[in-house]
């Protein structure tokens, strides 16, 4: 899978003012990981270990940012082959380092099962999270175990990113000093999504004279020399990468569209995008390498993290009638064996288009 992994760091600025910039990040380790977005609100995810067999299951804390702001839990618990009877899936207790904190409230009979944590079976997580800590869930029939490693690190990078590290909030370095000066949450982009054409205009082959000028304009926007870069696709009667067709879309403001097949891998495919001058000359502005479909001015990307596509990423950009505003860049979670599809929404952008 090319690239739609990588942890990276994200700004955002909305056209419609400039308020405090929030750069999203993402961080992963070992079991656990981290996505905070552009509004400051952080989700951390741990996992089940699956070297030790233990069946999927994830837990996952969210918190907002500014002061006074609690910690709120969420789970999921699951089976590889999502058949366990409905009767054996009831009267479930969380346990932390063998302490039974009681029954969990489960939304439903169907797998994966989903439920929150009540305030004192999160904060028996929090208080441990230093610490070695084992994190169970069970019943009289089965046993659902979130491992400890990387917790630490990840609830440390939560608190990082929301300016805590050394105030009476902290999870892991607690101090005490107030928070009046930790990061202040801020609402999501607001994007106003100008409709364009759904149905390309020009269509150009790789061997004609026009598609040559295009192909070069479109590869000088590469962003990172050093990278491959929309190598085209491999196969046929060439030894190497074979360019694609371009296709041309109108948008606005005489402004149009190029995409073309960039890279195909074992289930994943990436068209790039592209915005350029409609008289197709001028530097061309680079949009992404991953784009799934292109439909009436926003450009999408679903990737699977793995051919079970039980984990994915998802990207949005949305043309704003001067440029094209990345809307959305979302991930599952890893790829855990939870459920097809994913189980979590782990924000870097959130907006509201409208």
């Amino acid at each position: 899978m090319k690239k739609i992994l990588s942890i990276c760091c994200l700004s955002v600025i909305s056209s419609y003012g400039f308020a405090q910039i929030i750069n999203g990040i993402s961080f992963s380790h070992q079991e656990w990981e981290i996505s905070c977005s552009n509004t400051g609100t952080c989700k951390a995810a741990g996992y089940q270990n699956e070297d030790n067999g233990d069946n999927p299951a994830s837990l996952l804390l969210v918190r907002k940012a500014g002061p006074k702001q609690p910690v709120q839990a969420e789970f999921v618990l699951s089976d590889y082959e999502q058949s366990l009877p409905a009767n054996q899936l009831k009267n479930i207790h969380f346990y932390v380092n063998g302490k039974d904190l009681g029954a969990v409230t489960i939304d439903g009979t169907d797998l994966p099962l989903m439920g929150k944590l009540n305030n004192s079976q999160v904060n028996a997580v929090l208080q441990q999270s230093k610490q070695k800590t084992e994190i169970v869930f069970k019943n009289a029939q089965h046993q659902w175990k979130i491992s400890d490693a990387g917790m630490t690190a990840v609830l440390l990078k939560m608190d990082d990113f929301q300016k805590r590290i050394g105030t009476v909030g902290a999870l892991v370095k607690k101090g005490s000093a107030n928070e009046t000066k930790v990061l202040m949450p801020e609402p999501k982009l607001v994007v106003k999504h100008i409709k364009t054409t759904a149905k390309p205009y020009l269509m150009l082959q790789p061997k004609s004279k026009q598609y040559q000028a295009i192909h070069r304009s479109l590869m000088a926007a590469n962003q990172n020399p050093k990278e491959d870069f929309c190598e085209g696709i491999y196969g046929g009667n060439s030894d190497g990468a074979e360019p694609q067709k371009i296709e041309l879309y109108k948008l606005t403001n005489k402004k149009v569209l190029a995409t073309t097949l960039c890279w195909r891998g074992a289930y994943n495919e990436g068209y790039g995008a592209w915005a350029l001058d409609e008289s197709l000359t001028g530097k061309a502005t680079f949009v992404t390498e991953t784009a799934s479909d292109f439909d009436s001015g926003i450009i999408s990307s679903a990737q699977k993290g793995r051919g079970i596509g039980d984990c994915w990423a998802s990207e949005e950009w949305v043309w704003d009638g001067k440029s094209f505003v990345q809307t959305k860049d979302m991930w599952t979670g890893m790829c855990k064996g939870l459920a097809a599809g994913g189980v979590w929404e782990l924000d870097r952008i959130e907006a509201i288009v409208k």
